[in-house]
């Protein structure tokens, strides 16, 4: 694991402990048994928490999908507050933009650590893919391609460096 990954998790525990949780419930519903729980550690599974493999294709899919999708409904609101506040209302002032500062930031850590780590997406990919029947490969298709995706770029702290691109143009639009 590189430092920078290591540094980029621990700069945005927020959405690491959320998405986790999120993580852990899915094990839970699954009936999958999850081997260990820690959510900060110096590993590759930093802001993930380690579970057998899903043993069917809706497991993998909802494993590696489901965390991202929350994770981004939750930032996405937690950013039209403050979105609403200064461009609609023109509100100011020192405490609205500590609080506008926080929730973005919430946002922002949320968004970094939506996408599932490389092992799950690599699952999903067998479990569908390789298993699963037409019908499957459709549905899943697209959210496939995204947790994919996503997981080699978060692999590589891609998804912090976009997700901190966006904050700047919120943050300088304050």
């Amino acid at each position: 694991m590189s430092a920078i990954y290591a540094i980029t998790r621990f700069l945005t525990f927020p959405g690491a402990a959320v998405r986790a949780m999120w993580e852990h419930l899915i094990c839970k519903i699954c009936g999958v048994p999850v081997e260990d729980n820690r959510t900060f550690r110096f590993d590759e599974m930093c802001s993930h928490i380690e579970h057998e493999l899903m043993p069917k294709a809706g497991g993998a899919f909802a494993i590696s999908f489901v965390p991202a999708f929350f994770n981004g409904i939750l930032a996405f609101l937690l950013c039209i507050g403050p979105m609403l506040g200064l461009f609609a209302f023109e509100m100011s002032g020192t405490v609205s933009r500590i609080v506008y500062i926080v929730a973005y930031w919430f946002a922002f850590s949320l968004y970094v650590n939506s996408y599932p780590t490389v092992e799950d997406a690599l699952n999903m990919k067998e479990k569908v893919y390789k298993h699963g029947n037409i019908a499957q490969k459709i549905f899943y298709s697209p959210g496939f391609l995204g947790c994919f995706v996503g997981a080699y770029l978060e692999k590589y702290c891609v998804t912090f460096l976009l997700a901190a691109a966006a904050l700047v143009v919120f943050i300088v639009r304050m």
